[in-house]
């Protein structure tokens, strides 16, 4: 603790003090001479009440210097602590909040690949396209393809796919371009990446899976039992 003395309020304090008590002090002795006419009497009282008014003023800077100022010191750095700590833990809240967020949401993109798909592929097929589902999610390269040209399935159908999922994972076109022309190699062999890219929302041309607004959740698509020859 920093001398109690050395703090210009301390220093204005106990001057005060001092300045009341010689006033006190002055103004009994001057009472006490007027009653009494016994200066030593007076002098007596004087320095009496001189004492008293001192001690007891110092009493109270001691106590305010010693034990109520630290008090409330101690106070407010606790304060200030448990709000850097609240400032601290703030940014790990919004972490894990985006963490839970993105889960999520993959969760509903697999989900809705897998059940929009399941009549189409087979389960180790399916779990091809989860996986590259997640390669996208992360940024990375497709580690396998599904070698097949699905029946009944355009390749509008695919552009609209992909947009659905690539666009709720915050991927650009050519990245989800990338992730349709390595995962359907065969619906995409003559298919240029440019073109896949400036394709994923066509309006134009012979689909059934529609793009679903990113305000509205994943529905899987049913597509028809007789569709319309596509690719």
């Amino acid at each position: 603790m920093n001398d109690p003395y050395q703090s210009p309020w301390a220093k204005a304090y106990l001057t005060v003090v001092t300045m009341s008590a010689l006033g006190i002090g002055v103004a009994d002795y001057t009472r006490m001479i007027t009653t009494t006419s016994d200066s030593i009497l007076a002098v007596f009282h004087t320095i009496f009440v001189l004492s008293l008014v001192t001690g007891i003023g110092y009493l109270i800077y001691l106590g305010t210097a010693y034990y109520i100022v630290p008090k409330l010191s101690a106070a407010r750095i606790s304060f200030e602590s448990c709000d850097e700590e609240s400032n601290r833990q703030e940014p790990i809240i919004l972490l894990e909040s985006d963490s839970i967020s993105e889960s999520c949401i993959m969760k509903d993109i697999l989900s809705y690949s897998s059940l929009t798909f399941e009549k189409h592929l087979s389960q180790n097929q399916i779990q091809i396209l989860c996986n590259n589902i997640q390669q996208l999610a992360i940024g990375k390269d497709m580690s396998d393809d599904i070698a097949v040209k699905l029946d009944g399935v355009t390749s509008n159908d695919l552009y609209h796919f992909g947009w659905n999922i690539g666009k709720r994972l915050k991927k650009s076109n050519i990245q989800i371009a990338w992730f349709l022309k390595n995962t359907f190699k065969s619906m995409f062999s003559d298919v240029a990446i440019d073109t896949i890219q400036t394709k994923l929302a066509i309006k134009e041309g012979t689909f059934t899976l529609k793009l679903i607004p990113l305000d509205q959740p994943l529905t899987p698509h049913v597509f028809p039992v007789f569709p319309a020859n596509g690719f």
